[in-house]
């Protein structure tokens, strides 16, 4: 018999947040007060991406009714922005440190942990997340086809705030509010 959805949830974000305490301990507890001129332009992009989406995931998801739960909206929101953002980026450090074996060069270790990054996101979200949320999706929206590729632009924005800054915390409360978003559209409940 599978377990309820919430316990997955919760049992997920147990792990994860276990991953973040081990290897990201340093980044958790030290921040990277340098907010130098690219710094703000990649905080001000990634705050109008995340309005994209909150519009595309807005008029391409449906509730199919369910009522909101304020109080799953947001332990959804903040467990998951913390628990995913470290899951995500424990992947992204692993495709760096297997670069660094080969090479020396930074950017290689960004792309192959930006594709490691992906590949996560993607298997997590096809295997994980689709098969436990409520069925949410308007296969049927003209908004869908923009989907991915906001996205796409929301883990880059990301990864290259870990990159340049190591910024954990901005990207915790950037992930919650796309969790919130997503929360807020599909309407489940983290109690049953």
């Amino acid at each position: 018999m599978p377990l309820p959805a919430p316990i997955m949830i919760y049992a997920y974000w147990v792990i994860a947040i276990l991953v973040g305490l081990i290897f990201f301990r340093k980044d958790i507890f030290s921040f990277n007060p340098d907010f130098d001129g690219r710094r703000k332009t990649l905080l001000g992009i990634s705050i109008v991406i995340l309005a994209v989406n909150a519009f595309v995931y807005s008029n391409s998801t449906t509730d199919s009714g369910r009522v909101l739960d304020p109080l799953s909206v947001l332990i959804f929101s903040v467990g998951n922005g913390i628990a995913e953002t470290f899951m995500f980026y424990a992947m992204f450090r692993l495709g760096q440190i297997l670069t660094a074996r080969f090479t020396g060069n930074q950017w290689a270790g960004f792309v192959i942990g930006f594709l490691f990054f992906m590949i996560y996101s993607g298997l997590i979200h096809g295997l994980f997340w689709l098969a436990i949320l409520p069925d949410h999706v308007v296969q049927t929206s003209p908004f869908k086809p923009f989907f991915m590729p906001v996205q796409l632009m929301i883990a880059t924005s990301w990864a290259l705030s870990f990159f340049w800054y190591r910024d954990l915390r901005t990207v915790i409360l950037l992930h919650a509010v796309v969790d919130m978003t997503m929360a807020w559209n599909v309407k489940f409940s983290m109690f049953y």
